[in-house]
């Protein structure tokens, strides 16, 4: 009994090792991976991955090749395509985050002069209209409407010439515009704080050359009153230019996005339809990727947005051995063999 269950057991062996033998006979797992590595490095040249890369070849793509067992052929290339697309993502998310850190402009004169530090030794009247003032200054800006617009529209000034939508010249002429914005509201602010100082000096007493020109109101409430509605006039003018500026440049800056995605996604077609040329073109797939085997792609970093899978989503090209030789023998194109692959992003 023992010698028939061994002998049984040995004849089971015989058959694996023997179809194992057959497999190998049948695939050369060194022939293929000679071909990978020959068809990888002629697909760089071919798709211009090798020219003119800069420092540490950091835009310059790449292709490796891997033969799976029983699955098929995964050939992952990257290419500077991705690049393009991350810088673009950059560039917007930086001018979110500054959005974001924005500061009030009068934030910092407010609590430089707040009501304990003005008012120290006033009477009960003065104390009021300190008050009356500084509630009026803390309305001017209370929502960062200039701030923000001012930075929204320096970031869409950045974001064109990202795109290579503004000359040099406009460029700098559109920075210049929205910091002479920018200088105007700080003489405002500045001027704010000569106010408070000057309201400090004539309560306290400390006035000095200052009397001369109170003297010529009805009363000092009515002085200052008329210096900080001088400087409203100026700022809120000053609010409505820096947002009109902005609303303009962001829509300039979203519509500059637009196309240069447009054109993103027509290079990354004709990159596509490069790849899928040199594989009708090769030999390499016609006879070492076995029947009911498929050859995928994966293209890092240029997936579909759309899937909410991240901001680098791989984009993936699977072709069957059977669509590979309707490429291959002329019966399909490489725009049709691009039609025919199974394609997904994640």
């Amino acid at each position: 009994m023992f010698i028939t269950r061994l002998l049984m057991s040995l004849s089971r062996f015989s058959i694996v090792l023997f179809a194992m033998s057959s497999l190998a006979q049948e695939i050369d797992l060194l022939e293929i991976k000679e071909e990978l590595n020959s068809f990888s490095v002629g697909l760089e040249e071919q798709l211009g991955f090798r020219d003119g890369s800069a420092l540490f070849g950091m835009n310059r793509g790449t292709v490796n090749s891997v033969y799976l067992f029983g699955q098929g052929i995964l050939i992952e290339i990257r290419t500077p395509l991705a690049n393009e697309r991350n810088r673009l993502r950059l560039t917007t998310l930086q001018s979110t985050m500054r959005t974001l850190q924005v500061e009030n402009p009068f934030e910092g004169f407010l609590l430089q002069n707040s009501p304990d530090r003005l008012i120290r030794e006033s009477n009960d009247e003065n104390n009021s209209f300190y008050q009356g003032l500084l509630n009026r200054i803390d309305t001017i800006d209370s929502t960062l409407t200039f701030s923000r617009a001012v930075q929204k529209a320096a970031d869409s000034v950045r974001l064109l010439r990202e795109l290579g939508n503004v000359t040099d010249g406009d460029y700098e002429g559109l920075r210049a515009e929205i910091q002479g914005l920018q200088a105007r509201m700080d003489q405002s602010i500045s001027a704010l704080k000569k106010l408070e100082e000057d309201m400090q000096a004539w309560f306290e007493g400390e006035a000095n050359e200052l009397d001369r020109k109170v003297e010529g109101s009805a009363t000092s409430e009515s002085y200052f009153n008329e210096r900080l509605n001088a400087l409203i006039e100026d700022i809120v003018p000053l609010e409505e230019l820096a947002v009109g500026k902005a609303e303009q440049l962001e829509r300039r800056a979203e519509l500059a996005e637009e196309s240069y995605l447009r054109a993103w996604q027509g290079e990354v077609l004709d990159f596509e339809l490069s790849l899928f040329q040199q594989v009708c073109i090769s030999t390499s797939f016609s006879h070492s990727l076995p029947a009911n085997e498929y050859l995928t792609f994966i293209l890092k970093g240029i997936g579909e947005e759309s899937v909410g899978v991240g901001a680098n989503a791989d984009k993936f090209h699977v072709l069957s051995k059977s669509d590979l030789d309707k490429c291959q023998n002329g019966t399909v194109g490489a725009s049709e063999l691009l039609e025919l692959a199974r394609q997904y992003s994640m």
